[in-house]
């Protein structure tokens, strides 16, 4: 079962909005979640605790997620899932526009398995 954990660079207001939408979505933000002790973490940090609990990381950085994650599969170390914002998806400041697409992701994905899987959030249709 697909479960959001939104990184500290999106919004709480999208977990509050997608919770609103659908009470069985399962969306966590990383500002709230375990109290927010992980905000400011390292991504191997974040991710790591994701995994336990399998949590999907919702995240803008490629930069630093993506070399993560193809050193962790080098070294056959599993996640629970990353989904990366981007450039082609609805901007940070479009809370409607990224609850709607994530709404769509959930709608698509909820029932397949996260675990080492990647994927790119598109807007909604």
């Amino acid at each position: 079962m697909l479960v959001y954990l939104l990184d500290e660079h999106l919004s709480p207001e999208i977990a509050e909005q997608v919770r609103a939408k659908r009470s069985a979505i399962r969306i966590e933000s990383l500002r709230h979640w375990r109290e927010g002790r992980l905000l400011r973490q390292n991504d191997e940090t974040v991710l790591t605790a994701a995994r336990e609990e399998g949590l999907t990381l919702v995240t803008y950085d490629q930069r630093t997620i993506v070399p993560l994650l193809v050193r962790w599969g080098l070294q056959e170390v599993s996640h629970a899932g990353v989904v990366f914002v981007d450039d082609q998806t609805p901007a940070s400041n479009d809370i409607g526009g990224l609850v709607r697409a994530l709404l769509v992701h959930w709608d698509r994905y909820h029932q397949d398995d996260w675990t080492n899987r990647a994927d790119y959030l598109r807007p909604a249709q």
